[in-house]
């Protein structure tokens, strides 16, 4: 089973009310949308990267407010965006999350240097804003090759923005990880925190 059908499986696709309120990404700007998901447990485009998978769950419940959404869109490509809210342990603030998450990072890097996510690498995204966070995943031992892309940042408010974006198969992502991150930071004040 592919990491993306794992992760897709492993959420529960409970029809939101993202549409009643404001949403992290303009809705309007992505391609044909087949499926609205909660996305309060993180973004997808983790891959292959298990222990930044764990870890968007554990962001998710370091106070109550996250919230988020994932749409499944008509060509295959899953996206997404999470507001993690910062609170108390080990993940006071932004910075401490985004520690965290370059932390996971190197711990998947290390196990797939030993070979136990098959043929699977990844890379730094560039031209992100000061002080975000992005990485690109690729398994090309996946049948068909997947890839998936996530960047994080903090908002204006202190809360961490996560976006993502998954792909499978042949050809680039129809959705840019970097746009996704501007369009959710401008967009993060109008996204209240749920209760």
């Amino acid at each position: 089973m592919s990491g993306l059908v794992a992760a897709l499986c492993a959420a529960p696709f409970l029809l939101t009310a993202c549409g009643a309120g404001s949403t992290l990404l303009d809705t309007g700007a992505l391609p044909r949308i087949e499926e609205t998901t909660d996305g309060d447990m993180g973004a997808p485009g983790t891959g292959w990267c298990d222990a930044l998978g764990y870890l968007e769950s554990k962001l998710s419940n370091a106070a109550d407010g996250t919230t988020g959404e994932q749409y499944a869109l008509e060509n295959g490509d899953v996206v997404g965006a999470t507001a993690f809210v910062p609170g108390g342990g080990y993940y006071p603030d932004a910075e401490s999350m985004l520690a965290a998450i370059q932390a996971a990072v190197d711990d998947c890097s290390a196990d797939a240097e030993e070979g136990d996510y098959g043929e699977a690498t990844w890379e730094q995204i560039g031209g992100l804003p000061d002080g975000a966070l992005g990485f690109t995943f690729t398994s090309a031992s996946s049948n068909p090759v997947e890839v998936g892309s996530i960047a994080f940042a903090e908002a204006e408010d202190g809360r961490l923005v996560g976006v993502g974006v998954t792909h499978s198969g042949s050809g680039e992502a129809s959705v840019d990880v970097t746009d996704l991150l501007t369009t959710a930071l401008e967009r993060a004040g109008e996204v209240e925190p749920t209760s």
